[in-house]
């Protein structure tokens, strides 16, 4: 008698033990009848619906898709002639070369003049197309000298507040 209790007592341990388990087992296995059930319901309802359409039903589907794609064509031909062609490159490119030539001229541009005045050209000529796309008033052709810095600082602090980035992370920091 104590040994079947105690076989008794430890079926009921181990089935404790196992009980989490054989539920998600259920669980499992339950989730993929339903989704098998659910897919012979849609696929019963689908015969029904073209036993009852007749041999219409493809025509009309085919139909329809021919038409679709014909109707697709027609907009992107009508489209396709219409884009304009931006004048100036984007202002994200415009503000990379800013902040690559704002570099150069801490730089690589102080070692010569030539080099210095070919950078100083090139970074004058980013921040008019910047101020173009971006509506700000710049007067860079008319100044020179310390004018002509004071403009440049100017210009930068305008094009900053619109929302252009024109110094690297780094160079923000020193």
């Amino acid at each position: 008698m104590g040994v079947l209790h105690g076989l008794l007592v430890a079926g009921a341990i181990g089935l404790i033990a196992v009980a989490p388990c054989l539920v998600c087992l259920l669980l499992i296995s339950a989730d993929e009848i339903l989704e098998r059930t659910w897919r012979f319901i849609r696929r019963r309802l689908r015969r029904k619906q073209r036993s009852t359409l007749g041999g219409r039903w493809t025509e009309t589907r085919l139909g329809r898709r021919w038409q679709l794609s014909r109707l697709g064509r027609g907009v992107e031909e009508f489209t396709a002639g219409e884009r304009p062609m931006p004048s100036c490159p984007p202002i994200e490119q415009v503000a990379g070369d800013l902040r690559r030539l704002n570099r150069l001229r801490g730089g690589i541009a102080l070692r010569s003049p030539v080099w210095f005045n070919a950078v100083q050209r090139a970074y004058d000529e980013g921040l008019r197309t910047a101020c173009r796309q971006l509506a700000v008033e710049e007067h860079l052709d008319e100044l020179h000298g310390v004018d002509l810095e004071l403009e440049r600082l100017r210009l930068e602090g305008e094009l900053q507040r619109a929302g252009l980035v024109l110094r690297d992370a780094g160079a923000q920091q020193r």
